[in-house]
Formats: C-alpha cells, sequence, structure tokens
C-alpha cells in the first residue's frame, strides 16, 4: 500500500476529475495520458447562494420554556441548506456522466467541507471508483492550474478498496 509522501499522480487516460466547492462543480475527463494530463471538460455546474441575511425573512423565533423562561430558536442557514443541495446535484450529474464509461475512475477535488459533505454520496452508489482525493479548493482555478495542482499533488489520500481512505 502507498502512502501520502510517496504517492505520484498518474492520472490513466479516461479517468474523471471532479473539482467543487459549495457553489461552482466542473466535471473533468483526462484526455492526455497518464503522465502527461489534458483534462477537459465534460460538465459544469454553478449555483449563487445568497447570504442568510437575503434569504430570511424575520429573525430566529422566540418562545417560553415550561418554566417561564424565554428562550430563542436557532436561526435556519439557507446558505447551508442551499450549498447541501447543490452539491447533492453535483454528484447525481456526476454519477450519471461517469457511470457510462467502464472502469468508473474518480479523483475528488473540493475543499474540506464539500468534500466531507460529497464523500458518502459519490461511494454510496458503488458504481464509481474514487482513485484519490485532494483537500483543496481548485474550483475557481483555469484548467492549467488545476492539470498543474493534480499533476504535482502529493497530499492525494489515495482509497482502500473498500471506500475507506488509507
Amino acid at each position: 500500500m502507498r502512502h501520502m509522501g510517496d504517492l505520484i499522480m498518474h492520472l490513466p487516460t479516461g479517468a474523471f476529475v471532479l473539482v467543487c466547492d459549495g457553489s461552482k462543480a466542473l466535471l473533468l475527463e483526462n484526455k492526455g495520458d497518464a503522465d502527461l494530463l489534458d483534462l477537459r471538460i465534460v460538465e459544469a455546474l454553478t449555483d449563487d447562494h445568497p447570504p442568510n441575511r437575503d434569504q430570511s425573512s424575520d429573525r430566529a423565533g422566540r418562545f417560553k420554556t415550561p418554566s417561564g423562561a424565554h428562550a430563542a430558536t436557532e436561526q435556519t442557514d439557507w446558505h447551508d441548506i442551499a450549498e447541501e443541495r447543490f452539491l447533492s446535484t453535483v454528484a447525481e450529474m456526476a454519477l450519471k456522466e461517469i457511470g457510462q464509461s467502464t472502469p468508473a475512475s474518480l479523483v475528488v477535488a473540493a475543499d474540506p467541507r464539500s468534500l466531507g459533505k460529497l464523500r458518502p454520496m459519490l461511494t454510496d452508489s458503488g458504481s464509481v471508483s474514487i482513485l484519490a482525493e485532494l483537500n483543496r479548493d481548485l474550483a475557481h482555478h483555469t484548467l492549467p492550474k488545476i492539470e498543474e495542482a493534480i499533476s504535482n499533488a502529493r497530499a492525494l489520500r489515495p482509497i482502500a478498496p473498500c471506500g475507506r481512505l488509507t
């Protein structure tokens, strides 16, 4: 088994790369070879999440507790809900596109929060083999910068066959 320190990324031809954050996602396919990446956009999704203050109609509710004290309910984080829905849409799109190729190999590059939410959405299907995860937000970078980051990545987290991180 390889360890993070000695892992050098060689992305096979036809492998996919999902680059995303909470509001932008790019599904890329490697049309180059394992040593010289040539990532091409297969699908691009964006979502505009207005700030909570623009989505909320009122402040958090208040109520009396049985003891007579006043308490406040937690305000709904609409931005977080929109982000969760977007990531779900991204996962569905990626599984649909990637599922058409055999073998279905994927590298996921996302910010830590999005990566944590995407991981179960992508691995629970069982139809996609996640080659590695890159804990880095590259969604707003150019394709050459994304190719460079993936080619030079040494902090990729290889995934064991059972879906657990090594």
